[in-house]
């Protein structure tokens, strides 16, 4: 039978490369698309002119679309993505209908459309990178495959990847390929698994992106700033300690130097021998060698061993951090500095203000000089201006024309600084309305508190990252004045972490805990001014929480609610237990912290009726988008408490937010209700 006028493989391809100019391989694809497309017009069936040199491949999407269809005649629950599903075709395009296809049925006779029939295009990698459309990563690869029905791009191993393989570091089981089952971890990269295709041992639950299980693993590696002498790979490593990590890693290709008794782990070769983190303020050095005796780390604060190499301080203080500890990109930011001068990492630039004369200073975020004053009457109304928390006692700065005030603390804050939550230095920035916080607040990244102060930031890419001057103090150790122990922050703390304080459950670093002890408290109520004023009580109160409660019931004074009572919150939200309380043990005073606080602890007008306006971002339905709504921070000092339009109640709180039209709302919460 005829089948029409033919081209040579030859021929395309010179085509493809004299009508392709430097825009880059995208416009070689779609050219490659529109000639093939117009070429299979012709030949329907007869499509395997396009065979390349070496074997040829399906889609692997085309894969996954097969397994789903397979899935669905079977009855089975395809849509459950937490369910393993064992891909049932090979990866191979076929020279013949079927024979070399699992199953009852080939891919290539599936008549779903959706299911591509042609094989991938094999292209070389040039610069750009690029989303691999099965495993969702962008890792660098010098060659690649495009698919001309789904236009998407992939990795060589992500298409080439077999049913099932056997893998160097795991030599006692095959691992088999499949599909779903999100939320798993790889084993040879640590990253979670978001890919449509892994590999998976059924008998160790162990998981392989298809680009790490198919990667080569070499037989000798000579990297002289690790070791001096060439590594040799070491295929039964069951029970050999990397001298680098300290750990038995079973699924980490281990390389051994039998002329030193050597071991490493590959993942490890290559390590940087000076960093510095975020839990110490001098730089780290590796230390093949420790001194005696019991050493602790400094970072998870469990015990170091001595027989194999650790991260030790430069300067000589004693502090010790296991290697997997130091290198956690929690504490690292990812610099090597192996050659780098220590002056070239310094970000101490003096005092953070100009001196103008003794006890008289001009302070980058106000335009007045500032003169050093100690409190002599307790005025609910005077916050500080950094923090928004009010001035209760010590030492502050005051304008000399205005009303601006500073804690001494507050008008000290470097610049930049270091802080044991973030790899990367801080810098320091107000909430203003203008170029760079258009919204005139700050959200903060640890507490979750909106502020309209002074606060660190730190911006890589989309991602921002932003600490309060409250949280911004926490260092470690913690000294909180709540507790006789000092108080570290984990790094993989447990899940069922619980605040002393608030009772609530913490899932993250955001917490402080007692090595010594069960004692365990968040940043939200670490935060929080462990001493107060009240302006109907002369002493100062202090903060206590369900435990300090006595056996006779306490109120309010504010709210006039009990204690540790199931109340319902003054603004827009869920039902809570207020365990938090401020007392005064001489006067038997109990205030809620809410109460005599706010709901937005950390937001306070500007004293300028300029800068008093913040934006908040709220969803419109009619729209079906965000929009931006204008309103005014005002202190609620009136004699009559007005009513909010978002609760319907009276404000209760040290502040109100109004808007254009007049409307008044006690919580930025209830702002998101009201119908503009």
């Amino acid at each position: 039978m005829s089948m029409g006028p033919s081209i040579s493989k030859e021929a395309l391809l010179l085509l493809i490369n004299n009508n392709t100019d430097s825009s880059g391989e995208a416009a070689r694809i779609n050219l490659f698309s529109s000639v093939l497309l117009a070429t299979t017009s012709l030949f329907k069936r007869s499509f395997f002119w396009w065979r390349q040199p070496s074997t040829s491949f399906f889609c692997p999407i085309a894969r996954i679309r097969f397994l789903e269809l397979k899935l669905k005649e079977d009855n089975a629950d395809h849509h459950d993505h937490y369910k393993l599903h064992p891909v049932n075709s090979s990866p191979h395009f076929p020279t013949t209908r079927s024979g070399n296809q699992q199953g009852d049925q080939s891919l290539l006779d599936c008549d779903q459309d959706d299911i591509c029939k042609l094989p991938v295009v094999h292209l070389k990698y040039v610069d750009d990178e690029f989303e691999c459309g099965v495993c969702r990563k962008s890792w660098v690869s010098t060659s690649y495959y495009a698919c001309l029905g789904c236009k998407k791009k992939f990795h060589k191993q992500c298409v080439e990847s077999p049913l099932e393989i056997k893998h160097p570091s795991h030599s006692f089981h095959s691992l088999r390929l499949y599909s779903q089952g999100m939320g798993n971890k790889c084993i040879s990269c640590d990253a979670s698994i978001y890919s449509d295709l892994f590999y998976h041992c059924t008998t160790c639950e162990l998981f392989m992106h298809p680009i790490c299980a198919m990667k080569s693993i070499p037989f000798v590696e000579d990297h002289p700033k690790t070791h001096p002498h060439p590594l040799t790979f070491f295929p039964t490593q069951a029970s050999l300690v990397c001298h680098i990590c300290g750990l038995i890693k079973n699924l980490d290709p281990t390389y051994i130097c039998v002329e030193c008794i050597f071991v490493i782990h590959k993942n490890c070769i290559g390590f940087p021998h000076v960093i510095r983190i975020s839990r110490h303020q001098h730089r780290l050095s590796f230390t093949p060698s420790l001194p005696p005796g019991e050493l602790s780390c400094g970072v998870c604060h469990k015990l170091v061993d001595n027989n194999y190499g650790a991260y030790s301080c430069s300067k000589g203080e004693a502090f010790f951090a296991h290697s997997k500890c130091a290198l956690n990109p929690k504490v690292w930011d990812g610099k090597h500095l192996d050659e780098v001068p220590e002056e070239d990492d310094i970000i101490d630039d003096g005092e953070p203000f100009k001196r103008i004369a003794d006890g008289i200073i001009l302070h980058p975020y106000h335009t007045h000089n500032l003169r050093l004053e100690i409190i002599k009457a307790f005025d609910e109304n005077k916050y500080c201006r950094g923090c928004s928390v009010p001035i209760y006692e010590g030492q502050f700065y005051s304008c000399m024309e205005c009303d601006f005030i500073l804690h001494e603390s507050c008008a000290n804050a470097p610049r930049m600084k270091r802080h044991p939550l973030r790899p990367h230095p801080l810098t320091l920035v107000a909430a203003t309305i203008g170029p760079g916080n258009n919204e005139g607040i700050f959200y903060c990244s640890v507490c979750s508190y909106y502020g309209t102060g002074f606060f660190y930031e730190d911006k890589i890419g989309d991602t921002v990252f932003r600490l309060d001057l409250r949280c911004a103090s926490i260092t470690e150790p913690y000294q909180y004045q709540g507790h006789k122990h000092p108080l570290f922050l984990p790094l993989e703390p447990s899940r069922e972490a619980r605040c002393q304080t608030c009772k609530y459950q913490s899932y993250d670093w955001k917490i402080n805990y007692c090595i010594e002890c069960d004692y365990i408290i968040c940043f939200r109520c670490a935060t929080l001014p462990y001493k107060v004023r009240y302006k109907h009580d002369d002493h100062f109160l202090t903060i206590c929480d369900g435990k300090e409660a006595g056996d006779e019931p306490d109120w309010c004074e504010i709210c006039e609610g009990k204690i540790e009572e199931i109340k319902e919150r003054e603004y827009h939200g869920d039902q809570t237990k207020e365990l938090r309380f401020y007392k005064c043990d001489d006067c038997c005073t109990t205030l809620h912290v809410e109460c005599l606080l706010g709901v937005n602890i950390y937001m306070k007008p500007s004293g300028n009726a300029i800068k008093d306006y913040v934006y908040f971002t709220k969803y419109s339905y009619e729209s079906e988008g965000t929009e931006w709504i204008k309103v005014r921070i005002l202190l609620n000092s009136s004699l009559s408490r007005p009513n909010c339009t978002g609760c319907n109640r009276r404000c209760p709180f040290p502040i109100v937010f109004k808007g254009f039209d007049k409307k008044i709302f006690c919580s930025w919460d209830c702002i998101g209700y009201d119908t503009w």
